[in-house]
C-alpha cells in the first residue's frame, strides 16, 4: 500500500486539488438557509358545522373524528378544539414518519370515514398539511384606507412576483373578500306585501348564464348574447320585484344595495399602525439559496415600484436578510476558529511542522463542503458549526502523523523510512481513534424526530469532516511531510517536553494516588449536578418581542382590535421600540420556523414589536406585562422573545385529564394557583371555559303550526336577518361575488330589534317573531378541548429570564406532594419537558448502535477487554469537567450541551487510544509496565495538549459569540475537555499500571512484522 502511494503522489495531488476546486465551487453555489428544512409533520384540520353550540360540535363532529385518526399508525396525536360552529384539530405525525404525503393520505382516508358518521348538515371539511411552510419574506402593501384597494394591489403584486425563480408559492394575508350586501328594509317589504323568499326568487331568475346560440352571416358565426346576468350594481338595484297585485317595484325600493368588505369582519394586518394586506412569499426549500432569492426578489420589486405608486410595498419580515448576517457571523467564527488553532500549533510545534499540520484545514473544509454540496446538503448554521466544532479535532491525526515523522527523521531515519514507519504504526490507531468519533456521533446520525431533523447537520459535518481528515492524514500530510521537513540538528527542550516527563515521572511514581485524586474529582462534578440548570433550546438572539393577546372567548373582533390598538399605541411610545406589526383575528404570517400558528379567531391578536437590541427586549418584556396588567384587566396575554427548537405552546405545559368536568376544573386551578407562586414563572394561563352568553330561541310549535312556520323557518330567518344567506353570485370580476340578503343591522341587531323581526308565512304573510316565539338567554360552553379524543385541560406558563424548565417542575412537584391532586387526576407534562424527554428518547434509542459501532473499533485495535474497559473509562472523566463548566459559566444543560458531551467523548476516547496504542508498542519491546507507561505520557502529551489546545481555541469564539444556541455546547466541551485531558493523561495510565500485564517480550524483527 505505501509503495503504491509513494508511485501515485501525481494522481493523489490531482484529486485533492480536484476535490478543493469542487469545495470552492459547491461553496459559492450551494443553496443557503438559516436552520434546516423539516417533514410536513403538523397538520390543522378544520370542519364547518353552522349553528351547532360547542357541545354538539363535540359530539357529532370531534368525536367521531378522534375515533378514526386514532386508527392511523402515523398520527402521534389529535389536539381538537370545538367551538360554536366550528371544530379544529391540530394533528401531529409521529416523530418516526419521513413518507409524510402517504401518511396524511391515510389520514384523509380517516377523515371521509368520520364524515359517513357526521350529521347531513356538517359543512366543509379542510386540511392543511404544510403547516412548517415558512415564508421567506413577507411584504406589506399600504397606502390606502380602503382595504378592498389594498386586496386589489396586492393580488396584482402576487400575479408580478409569481414567476420570480425560487418561488414556491405566495399567500395573501390580512386581505379582504369582497360582498354585495342587499340590506332588507323590513317596514318596506311590510307595506310592500312582498317576502324575503321572493326577492330571492326573482334575483334566482333573473341573474342566470343561458346560451343564445349563434346565427350564420356571411359565412361568420355571431354569437348570440341574452345579457341574462347582472352586469353593475345598478341592474341589481333596478331588479322588477312583482307585488301581490301584479304591479313591480325596482329591489332598491325594499333594499338597499352596496359593495363592501365580506362580513363579519375578516382578519386585519397592520404595519406600524397603517392597515396593510400582507403578501407571503414562501421559497423552494431544499434547492433554493435563500440570500439570491431575496436579491431577486428586490430586484423585481425595484422595477415595479413606480408602476405601483401611490401604493406603498414595504418589507415586513425579510429571511434572507437574517440567513446572510447569520452565516456571515458564523463564518467569522470559522475564520477566527482557523487562525486561532493556527496560531496554538505554530507555538506547539513551530513553524515547519505548523505549516504542514495547518494546510489540512483548509483542504478537509474545502472537500467535506463538496462532498456535502453533492449529496444535497444545504448550508445551514447547524452544518457550519458542525463543521466549528471539527477543526480543532480533525487536526489531530495530521497533529500524530506529522511529529512521528519528525522524531523519526530526528533520530536518523531516512524520509521514506519515517514515511513508511510512520504509516504502518499510525493508521491502524488513528483509524480506530477517527472510527471511536464517528460512533460516538452514528446515534445522533440515525435518530429520528424534529429535534434531530433539526441537529442532524453537526453529526453530518463532524463525521464527514473526521472522515476526510483521516484519509488526507494518512495520505497526501505524509507526503508533504517527507518532503518538506528535515531532521533537527538541535532539538529545542521547551516546556511541553518538560511538562511531559514530568507528568510520566508522576504517572509511573505515584499511580494511587492518581487514581484516587480521579475519584474524588468524579465525585465531586456529580455533587455539583444539581446545581446545574436544565433546559431544552434557549431562546432565540433576534432582537423581536411577540405578544400572543386572548380575549375572552365570544369577544368579538371589533373589541379584540380595539384593545390591541391601545396596546399598540403604548408600545409604540417606547424608547426600545422600532417598529411595531399587529395581526387581529388571526396570528399573522409565521416568519419565524417554530413560531406557532393557529387558525383564525376573532378573540386572538398578536403584536411583534422589533427592538435596536436583543437586550432591549428584556425591559420591554417586563414593560408590558406590567402595564397590561394595570390597564387592561380583561385582556390575557402571553409575551416574550422567540425559541429555538422544535415548537411548543409554552417552556412549561401542564395537561390534565379528569372524565368529571369539575374535578379537572379544580385540579387545573390548583396546578394554576400553585404555578404563579413558583418563582420564575410568568404569563401563567390556563384554558378551562367559563362559557358564554347565548339568546335561547323557545318557539311554540302549536303557534308557528297554524302560520305553517316550522322551527327551521325561524332558525333560517335568524340567520338571514343577523349574518345573512347567500342569494346569488356577481359574476363580472374575476372571482364571482357573493349577493348576501340580510337585514339594514346585520350582527349589530339589537335584542329588542330581534324580537320584533318578521317571520314569512308559505303565502308570504308576515308574522312576528314574538308571536310564536320567546327570548331567553343562557350560559354554554364557549369550546372543548380533546386530545386523542379524551377531555383535557391545559396550564402553560413563560419563563422568567435565568430559570429553567427544571425549576418550576421540581416545585410543582414539591407543591402537589404537599397537597396532591384529585384523585383520579392524570397529569401530563408538556412543552421543553415532553420535547427533551422525545429528543433523550429517540437518541438512546439509536444509542445501542453507536455503543457496538464503538466497541468493534476497540476490540478491532486491541483485541482487549482491559483495555477496552480502560478505554471506556475516559468516559466518566470527561464529565468531570462538564458540570462544573456550565454551572460557573452559567449555561444550563440542554440539547446543545448533549451534543458538547458526544464531540466530547469522542475527543477524550481518541486521546486514550494513542496513549495505549505506544505503551503497547513499549510493552512489546521489553520495557517494564511502569516504564511503558511513563514513555507513552511523555511520547503522547504533546499531541493530546495540542489536540485539546486547538479543540478548545477553535470554540472560542463560539463560546463568547452572542449567540443564544451554542455558548452552551462550546462551554461544555471547553470545560470538560480541559479537565478530562489532564485526568486522562493521568488517571488511565495509572490504571493501567495496576491493571495491564506485560506481555512475553519480542525481539525488533517479531515487531517489524507485527507491524506490517
Amino acid at each position: 500500500m505505501i509503495r503504491r502511494l509513494l508511485g501515485s503522489q501525481r494522481l493523489l495531488g490531482m484529486i485533492v486539488t480536484m476535490l478543493c476546486l469542487l469545495g470552492i465551487a459547491a461553496y459559492s453555489t450551494m443553496p443557503r438557509q438559516e436552520d434546516p428544512s423539516f417533514p410536513y409533520r403538523a397538520g390543522l384540520l378544520t370542519v364547518s358545522y353552522p349553528g351547532a353550540n360547542a357541545d354538539a360540535v363535540e359530539r357529532l363532529v370531534l368525536r367521531p373524528l378522534a375515533d378514526e385518526l386514532l386508527q392511523v399508525e402515523e398520527v402521534d396525536y389529535a389536539q381538537g378544539t370545538a367551538r360554536t360552529g366550528v371544530a379544529i384539530v391540530n394533528i401531529r405525525l409521529n416523530d418516526t414518519i419521513y413518507d409524510t404525503d402517504a401518511a396524511w393520505d391515510r389520514v384523509r382516508q380517516a377523515m371521509e370515514r368520520a364524515r359517513q358518521e357526521f350529521p347531513d348538515d356538517v359543512g366543509a371539511m379542510v386540511l392543511e398539511d404544510q403547516m412548517i411552510d415558512i415564508p421567506a419574506i413577507v411584504l406589506a402593501v399600504g397606502g390606502s384606507a380602503s382595504v378592498t384597494e389594498l386586496t386589489r394591489e396586492a393580488e396584482r403584486l402576487k400575479n408580478n412576483l409569481a414567476d420570480v425563480r425560487g418561488v414556491s408559492r405566495i399567500d395573501l394575508d390580512g386581505d379582504a373578500d369582497e360582498q354585495i350586501t342587499l340590506a332588507l328594509d323590513d317596514a318596506a317589504l311590510y307595506r310592500l306585501g312582498i317576502s324575503p323568499s321572493r326577492i330571492l326568487d326573482t334575483l334566482a331568475e333573473r341573474n342566470q348564464t343561458i346560451p343564445g346560440g349563434f346565427v350564420v352571416v356571411n359565412g361568420r358565426r355571431l354569437s348570440i348574447l341574452p345579457n341574462s346576468e347582472f352586469g353593475d350594481i345598478d341592474a341589481i338595484r333596478a331588479t322588477p320585484i312583482e307585488l301581490p297585485d301584479g304591479s313591480q317595484v325596482p329591489l332598491a325600493a325594499a333594499a338597499e344595495v352596496w359593495r363592501g368588505p365580506a362580513e363579519p369582519r375578516q382578519p386585519e394586518a397592520w404595519f406600524d399602525g397603517e392597515r396593510v394586506v400582507t403578501v407571503s412569499l414562501i421559497m423552494e426549500e431544499g434547492s433554493t439559496d435563500a440570500i439570491r432569492f431575496g436579491e431577486r426578489v428586490r430586484a423585481r420589486l425595484g422595477e415595479l415600484k413606480d408602476d405601483f405608486a401611490p401604493y406603498t410595498i414595504r418589507e415586513m419580515f425579510f429571511q434572507p436578510d437574517k440567513v446572510e448576517d447569520r452565516l456571515d457571523n458564523l463564518a467569522w467564527s470559522l475564520v477566527m476558529s482557523v487562525l486561532i488553532i493556527v496560531a496554538v500549533v505554530f507555538t506547539g510545534m513551530g513553524i515547519r511542522m505548523g505549516v504542514l499540520v495547518a494546510s489540512i484545514l483548509p483542504m478537509v473544509a474545502l472537500i467535506s463542503i463538496g462532498l456535502y454540496a453533492m449529496g444535497g446538503g444545504v448550508l445551514h448554521q447547524i452544518a457550519v458549526i458542525g463543521m466549528v466544532i471539527s477543526l480543532g479535532i480533525l487536526i489531530d491525526n495530521a497533529i500524530v502523523i506529522v511529529e512521528s515523522i519528525q522524531t523519526m527523521l530526528d533520530k536518523g531515519a531516512s524520509r521514506m523510512e519515517a514515511l513508511s514507519r510512520s504509516i504502518r504504526e499510525l493508521a491502524g490507531p488513528l483509524g480506530a481513534s477517527t472510527g471511536t468519533t464517528l460512533a460516538a456521533f452514528a446515534p445522533l446520525l440515525l435518530s429520528k424526530g424534529g429535534t434531530a431533523d433539526f441537529t442532524r447537520g453537526v453529526p453530518v459535518m463532524i463525521m464527514l469532516t473526521l472522515s476526510v481528515s483521516y484519509l488526507l492524514a494518512i495520505s497526501a500530510v505524509p507526503l508533504l511531510a517527507s518532503r518538506y521537513l528535515k531532521p533537527r540538528t538541535q532539538i529545542r527542550q521547551d516546556r511541553l517536553a518538560g511538562l511531559a516527563a514530568f507528568l510520566g515521572n508522576l504517572v509511573s511514581r505515584a499511580p494511587g494516588a492518581l487514581v484516587v485524586f480521579g475519584v474524588v474529582m468524579v465525585a465531586g462534578s456529580v455533587l455539583m449536578m444539581p446545581y446545574m440548570k436544565q433546559q431544552f433550546f434557549p431562546n432565540a438572539d433576534r432582537p423581536q418581542v411577540v405578544v400572543e393577546l386572548f380575549m375572552p372567548e365570544g369577544t368579538d373582533q371589533q373589541r379584540t382590535a380595539m384593545i390591541s390598538a391601545e396596546l399598540e399605541h403604548a408600545i409604540r411610545g417606547r424608547p426600545e421600540t422600532v417598529l411595531v406589526h399587529r395581526f387581529v383575528g388571526f396570528t399573522g404570517p409565521s416568519f419565524y420556523y417554530n413560531l406557532q400558528r393557529y387558525p383564525q379567531a376573532p378573540n386572538r391578536a398578536r403584536i411583534v414589536v422589533e427592538t435596536p437590541e436583543l437586550k432591549d427586549t428584556t425591559g420591554l418584556v417586563h414593560w408590558i406585562r406590567d402595564y397590561t396588567a394595570q390597564t387592561m384587566p380583561e385582556l390575557d396575554l402571553s409575551v416574550g422573545i422567540l425559541g429555538q427548537g422544535p415548537p411548543r405552546i409554552a417552556p412549561v405545559e401542564i395537561r390534565l385529564y379528569h372524565p368529571d368536568d369539575a374535578t379537572r376544573a379544580a385540579a387545573v386551578e390548583q396546578v394554576f394557583s400553585a404555578l404563579r407562586t413558583i418563582p420564575g414563572t410568568v404569563d401563567v394561563r390556563h384554558d378551562l371555559d367559563p362559557g358564554v352568553p347565548s339568546i335561547a330561541i323557545d318557539v311554540d310549535d302549536a303557534s308557528a303550526a297554524r302560520y305553517g312556520i316550522t322551527r327551521a323557518d325561524v332558525a333560517r330567518s335568524l340567520y338571514g336577518q343577523s349574518f345573512g344567506i347567500v342569494a346569488q353570485q356577481f359574476r363580472q370580476e374575476d372571482d364571482p361575488i357573493p349577493l348576501v340578503l340580510r337585514s339594514r343591522e346585520g350582527t349589530n341587531l339589537s335584542l329588542s330589534r330581534l324580537l320584533s323581526i318578521n317571520l314569512y308565512t308559505p303565502q308570504g304573510d308576515a308574522v312576528p317573531l314574538s308571536a310564536i316565539a320567546s327570548v331567553r338567554t343562557e350560559w354554554e360552553p364557549a369550546a372543548r378541548y380533546l386530545r386523542n379524543g379524551v377531555r383535557v385541560s391545559t396550564v402553560t406558563a413563560n419563563l422568567e429570564t435565568g430559570y429553567s424548565f427544571s425549576q418550576i417542575l421540581d416545585g410543582l412537584n414539591r407543591t402537589l406532594d404537599a397537597q396532591p391532586l384529585p384523585a383520579g387526576t392524570r397529569m401530563e407534562l408538556g412543552g421543553d419537558k415532553e420535547g427533551s424527554n422525545d429528543a433523550n428518547s429517540a437518541l438512546l434509542t439509536t444509542a445501542p448502535i453507536g455503543v457496538l459501532l464503538l466497541l468493534f473499533f476497540l476490540l478491532v485495535q486491541f483485541n482487549s477487554f482491559r483495555r477496552v474497559g480502560l478505554i471506556l473509562l475516559t468516559v466518566p472523566l470527561a464529565t468531570v469537567g462538564i458540570v462544573p463548566g456550565l454551572v460557573f459559566s452559567g449555561s444550563p444543560f440542554g440539547f446543545q450541551s448533549l451534543l458538547g458531551v458526544i464531540a466530547l467523548v469522542g475527543i477524550v476516547v481518541n486521546n486514550a487510544i494513542v496513549l495505549l496504542d505506544v505503551m503497547d508498542r513499549k510493552l512489546l519491546e521489553g520495557e517494564a509496565i511502569r516504564d511503558a507507561v511513563r514513555l507513552a505520557v511523555e511520547q503522547r502529551t504533546r499531541p493530546i495538549l495540542l489536540t485539546t489546545g486547538t479543540t478548545v481555541a477553535g470554540l472560542l469564539p463560539l463560546a463568547f459569540s452572542s449567540s443564544t444556541l451554542w455558548p452552551p455546547m462550546a462551554w461544555a466541551i471547553i470545560s470538560g475537555l480541559l479537565a478530562s485531558t489532564v485526568l486522562t493523561l493521568l488517571v488511565v495510565p495509572a490504571l493501567c499500571v495496576a491493571v495491564i500485564r506485560p506481555p512475553q517480550a519480542r525481539t525488533a524483527d517479531e515487531i517489524e512484522q507485527t507491524s506490517v
